[in-house]
């Protein structure tokens, strides 16, 4: 998989840059880069992911003592009950670059199905009566296309959402309901996540691509949007946290309505359709890319 930065406040030049690289399990990603932001982490980006073991690369613009850390980390973890996610911690000085440029080049516009193409503000491409053009910078939020997760949910959008209702649950950047409300202007869209930090990234994103108007951004979980129902729910989390949502995800869908669940690795799917069957849902469509996978499910 390509490799993804999440902050490009770290691309700024520095005369010495320190790198933390953290190995942990891919369920405990996400904590360990908001663990890694925490600790002065001015960017992180993935530099290798397997079925069971995601490689961090920290960037601090500090000199940074390894053994606080390592310390912090394990101590975090262990705190968490999850020592056993983390396989190792270390650290190693970078030479000065052009950090800018060095990060921009990683990114080129993604054409997604065959109407959409993901692009940063750098690579935009020329206007196209064929493709929407959804613009994303990467940030500190998760969510550029580049990742096999958002794209099976973007292919998915394209593929049947014909406007109505949707909700975005972990917006992150925004790109989900940014596509959806592009491919069907009018439609009531609403993106809600639990990290702050988030909704402002997807709020500046929904102003690029001129959808502030169209997309009702909140911070908070499903359960804080009852009675309201939605015709199509979304959601790139985890298996565990998609699980553990599964109650409040149908409170919110419509009769009638489906969810398209992503963020879930291959051999945690089954786990996950049990999960739908206990709630009521009949799983209609499944999809893979890499190691991930992507379920479609209707109530049964």
């Amino acid at each position: 998989m390509a490799s993804e930065i999440r902050n490009p406040q770290s691309a700024i030049r520095n005369s010495r840059w320190w790198l933390v690289t953290v190995c942990v399990s891919p369920e405990a990603e996400e904590a360990a880069s908001a663990l890694l932001f925490d600790l002065g982490s001015t960017g992180i980006v993935t530099l290798d992911e397997t079925a069971d073991r995601v490689k961090l690369g920290a960037y601090f613009d500090e000199p940074t003592n390894a053994d606080h850390i390592k310390q912090a980390v394990e101590a975090e973890f262990a705190r968490a009950g999850r020592l056993n996610a983390l396989s190792s911690v270390s650290i190693s000085a970078v030479p000065e670059q052009d950090w800018m440029q060095k990060w921009k080049e990683g990114f080129e516009a993604v054409e997604i199905g065959r109407r959409l193409v993901v692009a940063p503000s750098w690579k935009l491409p020329g206007k196209s009566d064929d493709r929407v053009v959804i613009q994303i910078d990467p940030g500190m939020a998760f969510g550029t296309g580049t990742h096999e997760t958002t794209r099976l949910c973007l292919e998915a959008i394209e593929r049947d959402w014909h406007g109505g209702s949707l909700l975005d649950v972990g917006t992150g950047t925004g790109i989900l309901a940014i596509a959806a409300a592009l491919l069907a202007p009018g439609s009531r869209v609403v993106a809600i996540d639990i990290d702050p930090q988030a909704v402002e990234v997807a709020r500046e994103n929904l102003a690029v691509n001129g959808v502030s108007s169209s997309i009702e951004l909140r911070e908070g979980q499903p359960r804080n949007l009852a009675p309201q129902e939605f015709g199509v729910i979304v959601a790139n989390l985890t298996a565990e946290v998609i699980v553990d949502l599964l109650a409040d995800l149908a409170r919110c869908l419509a009769p009638g309505g489906w969810m398209i669940l992503s963020g879930i690795l291959t051999e945690l799917a089954e786990d996950v359709e049990r999960a739908l069957g206990a709630c009521g849902f009949k799983v209609t469509e499944r999809r893979e890319a890499a190691e991930w996978c992507a379920l479609v499910a209707k109530k049964a």
